[in-house]
């Protein structure tokens, strides 16, 4: 399924691809720089024999951020996972139905998510959480994504399930 048929508000859709766009490009400038930085750790280790001391801690925060801005994108190209075998089958009314129920799960469990990981980010400020590694970064900083990430679905989901409830309606008229 494209974004077309699943956001059917060509604003939303534009505004929406807007965003997801720039998160995907933000992503993409992410990678880069990991990549950068495991080629400057495995080029110091090897010529002199020292490490950056960072480059694994930040690898694993900059592959999470990379995972979490990159899931609206590909919720929004329809890229996630989805069984189609069972819904192919059905009628306009029935996929708009399933598409409906799948939108709402996704909102909630993305709700719940960014609670959950909202709580996690403000303990790590309240209590001065830094890593265990050298850097003693504060673990908030790559936590942050975290919600905002869950946040960016849940924007998504709602979207779809406007769109999906924009086409049961018509359906049912």
């Amino acid at each position: 399924m494209n974004p077309s048929e699943s956001i059917d508000q060509p604003s939303a859709n534009s505004r929406l691809s807007h965003w997801t766009g720039l998160a995907c490009d933000a992503a993409g400038l992410m990678l880069a720089a990991m990549a950068l930085m495991v080629i400057v750790e495995i080029v110091m280790r090897g010529v002199i024999g020292k490490s950056i001391l960072i480059a694994d801690e930040y690898s694993g925060y900059l592959f999470v951020w990379i995972t979490m801005i990159g899931f609206a994108y590909a919720l929004q190209l329809g890229a996630f996972l989805r069984v189609d075998n069972f819904v192919g089958r059905m009628g306009p009314t029935g996929k708009a139905l399933t598409d409906m129920l799948s939108a709402l799960t996704g909102v909630v469990v993305s709700m719940i998510c960014t609670y959950g990981t909202g709580t996690l980010v403000l303990a790590s400020m309240r209590f001065g959480t830094v890593s265990i590694q050298p850097s003693a970064t504060p673990l908030w900083i790559p936590q942050v994504i975290l919600p905002l990430g869950f946040l960016g679905l849940t924007g998504i989901y709602l979207a779809l399930l406007h769109g999906a409830w924009t086409r049961f309606r018509l359906r049912s008229e």
